[in-house]
């Protein structure tokens, strides 16, 4: 396990479509879903966890029980991120209960689904508490890239089934980590020798892990061979810093891979501001003709500043690449800069 250190939206077809899917058969458990100052948090003092040893570190790489009456976790349901982070949690604590035909099948179809549109990610989503579907595989390398401004605990879950446990990574930042991270591991053999469609949850809280901290921003998210290369996608630029929709400006576009991707989309996100981490909101997206070639750049595109019904959407804007190769995994990434929309 290294810890390293540097200094579709498919409109109603989404997240919610993939995991109520897996869930037909299996009565649906209730996740709690409010405002994080009533919100319940996983306590894994009250659990039998057992560590994965695989040149493990001081991460805190952990297994977390979670079948049929046994112990779950809830995260922390803020808002906009409620509706995705309740779903996963239904999967989670139903995913033994179906019968193995019928969540065969619901696997299939999602994972043709993955590598048909990429990994899914819920339509709005709040950045210190988000929950996302993609394919792994055991000994695929997991990637993530992010910032914080604050001392923070970075918790990474990640459920397939099939797995009788959650497969949990914490990892604390004290005062004199701050920054951005990257952080590369690969996924433990359990993960089985086929690809297989996972529930992916990241939460970022305030190290006492009472409250979400707001500061955390992810930039890169992956796995799977063609992830890699620093994180395979970088370099997403997203300019200026401020269009006039009446003056017909348009913002300008870009991004470096250093893997072939066959499908690729970018896709605009309005963002929001809140005390509990920044909102994102699906506006639009972009798909990219062709997919991304190993060591180039695209060509610089633009876009209008409209959403997907052609109305414009006004305020602040961050975009959003996600790229993926049928059987070779796929990586989400996000620009540092905003681009501000006014009429």
């Amino acid at each position: 396990m290294n810890r390293i250190h540097a200094g579709h939206h498919r409109c109603s077809r989404f997240l919610a479509c993939l995991l109520v899917g897996v869930l037909t058969a299996a009565p649906l458990a209730s996740a709690h879903a409010g405002s994080h100052d009533d919100v319940d948090y996983y306590d894994s003092s009250q659990d039998d966890v057992d560590d994965y040893d695989g040149g493990r570190d001081d991460t805190g790489t952990t297994r977390e029980p979670g079948g049929n009456g046994g112990s779950d976790w809830t995260v922390p349901a803020i808002v906009a991120g409620a509706a995705a982070t309740a779903l996963v949690v239904r999967w989670l604590r139903n995913r033994q209960q179906a019968s193995r035909q019928q969540a065969t099948a619901s696997e299939d179809d999602m994972l043709a689904r993955l590598g048909r549109q990429g990994p899914e990610f819920a339509p709005a989503y709040n950045t210190s508490a988000f929950a996302a579907v993609g394919m792994v595989r055991g000994g695929w390398p997991f990637v993530m890239d992010f910032a914080h401004e604050r001392p923070v605990t970075v918790t990474l879950r990640l459920s397939a089934r099939g797995l009788p446990e959650v497969y949990t990574l914490r990892i604390p930042f004290g005062a004199g980590e701050t920054g951005r991270h990257r952080l590369q591991f690969a996924l433990p053999p359990e993960f089985g020798d086929s690809e297989r469609p996972a529930a992916i949850a990241v939460t970022a809280t305030e190290p006492g892990g009472e409250r979400p901290e707001p500061s955390f921003r992810m930039i890169a998210l992956g796995c799977g061979p063609r992830a890699l290369g620093s994180v395979a996608i970088e370099e997403v630029s997203f300019l200026p810093r401020l269009i006039r929709a009446q003056a017909r400006e348009h913002a300008s576009y870009r991004f470096f891979s250093h893997s072939d991707f066959p499908g690729a989309v970018a896709e605009f996100m309005r963002v929001e501001a809140a005390e509990d981490g920044e909102r994102h909101f699906f506006v639009n997206e972009a798909p990219i003709a062709g997919g991304v070639t190993a060591g180039r750049s695209i060509d610089p595109r633009q876009w209008d500043g409209r959403d997907s019904g052609q109305r414009l959407s006004t305020g602040t804007h961050r975009l959003k690449i996600r790229a993926w190769a049928p059987t070779e995994g796929w990586v989400t990434a996000w620009s540092d800069s905003r681009v501000d929309v006014t009429p």
